[in-house]
């Protein structure tokens, strides 16, 4: 009988390990304490994550949104001195379309209109690069513009 050659045995291998992760997969369930990013209690963290993650999608966008001025008494109410920034429409709904103006006042801060419940006239009449000064209490917008002389423009509401 011929004697095949069989190779020595080798130890088995060390598993990898991610270096986040570590052994997720494999190793020991009676380690000690020994708290590893990956080790036993990566469910955990992966459900803290979410959970945070999720709550964010909740709250932020409330806290980081701005202020729109779209009631009568709130447009009444507004003082402006600043120059429109953004002017766009919202016509989702084909019944209501929103008009809006992003105005950014003198000191910095920026003031968002939606006119949806006031006649579009004034909407058309603005543009982008003219400034507005508005007083507390009235409805009349002195409106500068850079080619033609100021006009004063007034806010109408719907009936």
């Amino acid at each position: 009988m011929s004697q095949a050659y069989n190779p020595p045995r080798r130890a088995p291998r060390k598993k990898l390990k991610m270096p986040l992760f570590g052994n997720m997969g494999s190793g020991n369930s009676n380690q000690g304490d020994n708290m590893e990013w990956g080790g036993k209690n990566f469910t955990k963290l992966v459900f803290i994550v979410g959970t945070l993650g999720l709550l964010a999608q909740l709250f932020l966008p409330n806290l980081w949104s701005e202020k729109m001025y779209d009631t009568q008494s709130e447009l009444i109410d507004l003082d402006l001195d600043g120059s429109i920034r953004k002017k766009y429409t919202d016509a989702t709904n084909p019944n209501d379309v929103h008009y809006i103006l992003v105005v950014k006042q003198k000191d910095g801060t920026r003031r968002k209109l939606d006119l949806h419940i006031a006649d579009p006239v004034f909407f058309d009449q603005v543009a982008v690069p003219q400034r507005l000064k508005k007083a507390s209490g009235s409805l009349d917008v002195l409106v500068t513009r850079f080619s033609k002389p100021d006009t004063t423009l007034s806010i109408k509401f719907k009936p």
